[in-house]
């Protein structure tokens, strides 16, 4: 009868265990990500979003799941998070922005704890990889590891990071997305004069889609109180086009253009369709020498999106002619 008791109860403390067992996290389909501000490149799970911005991408299945790992382990969504971060080198060695990266988690998770580093290869390079737990309860931790790979002016950080069990359930999931990084390529300058590459890339944001030049760099911008800013140069800095978004407070284009044309010292007006809507615009000139620039307004889903592009004058058929193209392709949504 006690053996009988006893094997009842191996058998029960076994079920328990396989119950308790997180299923392993099977990678799937995977959708690209090129960055639009730096070039590198990662695969992702299909059921996933991006849910960061140019130069830190953060790759989950939902905001919950971050918010739970990086903002409150009391609320949100058990999961993973893989985030590529890139980090410019501004005189700093690999190593001295590794120690700084290092003592900076330290100040964020007062309870972290880190294994020494090792040296592991992402595509070609020597990289430097970092583990680390953060005890959150007395059974539950946050567990991960950061890689550093040196590319040709910046680091890239890419961290890879789950919340209790599921850190050993997305396994798969991180070593698909880890042996898919590529750095970005950096191209040989071949010619004194810029001209638009004929390799296109697609912006991709809540509001529209625009087809771009793969040579045009995106450049950082100050948000504000507008839903979105972004700007694309070309080599000059006086040469890009920039698309901001703002509140059109039930206002139509008609009434958008009539508040804002009279703001301009207008050496033109015309209209323009995009996407099959009206887009009333404004010719002008900053006070740049040589540097022309126009306004486009766009009016959807109470919305304004105003494209405003600059090009150096003595080569219009350059700079804007590529501009135009991109222009043409915006796709409202």
């Amino acid at each position: 009868m006690k053996r009988i008791l006893w094997l009842c109860c191996v058998l029960l403390f076994a079920f328990a265990g396989c119950q308790n067992k997180v299923e392993q996290v099977q990678v799937g389909q995977l959708n690209d990500y090129k960055d639009p501000a730096y070039g590198f490149k990662i695969k992702y799970p299909k059921d996933w979003k991006q849910l960061g911005t140019a130069g830190k991408a953060v790759f989950a299945k939902s905001q919950e799941v971050v918010d739970k790992i990086q903002v409150d382990p009391k609320t949100g969504e058990e999961g993973a998070i893989v985030t590529v971060k890139v980090i410019p080198y501004e005189k700093k060695t690999p190593d001295a922005i590794v120690i700084t990266s290092k003592d900076e988690m330290k100040q964020t998770w007062a309870n972290i704890e880190m294994q020494p580093d090792e040296q592991v290869t992402v595509g070609s390079k020597q990289a430097t990889k970092v583990s680390y737990s953060i005890h959150v309860t007395s059974k539950t931790s946050i567990t991960g590891y950061q890689i550093f790979v040196p590319g040709d002016t910046a680091l890239y950080n890419l961290d890879f990071v789950g919340y209790g069990d599921q850190y050993n359930a997305h396994a798969l999931v991180f070593d698909s997305m880890r042996t898919s990084f590529e750095l970005p390529v950096v191209m040989a300058k071949k010619s004194d004069t810029w001209q638009a590459s004929s390799n296109l890339e697609k912006y991709n944001s809540d509001f529209f889609t625009v087809e771009y030049p793969d040579n045009l760099n995106f450049v950082q911008q100050n948000k504000g109180d507008k839903d979105l800013v972004m700007e694309m140069r070309a080599d000059r800095q006086d040469c890009s086009i920039h698309i901001d978004v703002f509140g059109a407070n039930k206002w139509t284009v008609e009434k958008i253009w009539a508040q804002n044309k009279g703001k301009y010292k207008a050496k033109n007006t015309g209209e323009a369709t995009i996407d099959g809507n009206k887009a009333p615009w404004v010719e002008y000139s900053p006070p740049i020498k040589d540097i022309n620039s126009r306004a486009y307004f766009l009016v959807k889903n109470d919305k304004v999106i105003r494209i405003t592009v600059n090009w150096y004058a003595p080569q219009k058929d350059i700079y804007f002619t590529a501009f135009e193209k991109c222009i043409n392709s915006l796709k409202l949504k």
